[in-house]
């Protein structure tokens, strides 16, 4: 392939990028978390589970320990 069609090729993926990005509601909105998460996703995921973890321990109460032990025996 020569240079010339590879940019060619790149050009038109990137105005089909655009072609999507422009149809996302919220487009900076989007691209802002998108760029967040892919650079620091602990940032997101670390309090996420233990958010998860602490719903988890009111629902199921104090089996929630052995639960958690259950699921990782089974692995």
């Amino acid at each position: 392939m020569k240079q010339r069609d590879f940019v060619t090729i790149l050009q038109e993926r990137a105005r089909e990028q655009k072609k999507a990005m422009d149809a996302v509601p919220f487009p900076k909105i989007f691209a802002f978390v998108i760029e967040w998460l892919s650079d620091h996703p602990w940032r997101f995921l670390i309090p996420l589970a233990f958010i998860i973890s602490l719903a988890l321990r009111e629902i199921i109460g104090h089996g929630y320990t052995n639960f958690v032990l259950l699921l990782f025996r089974s692995l």
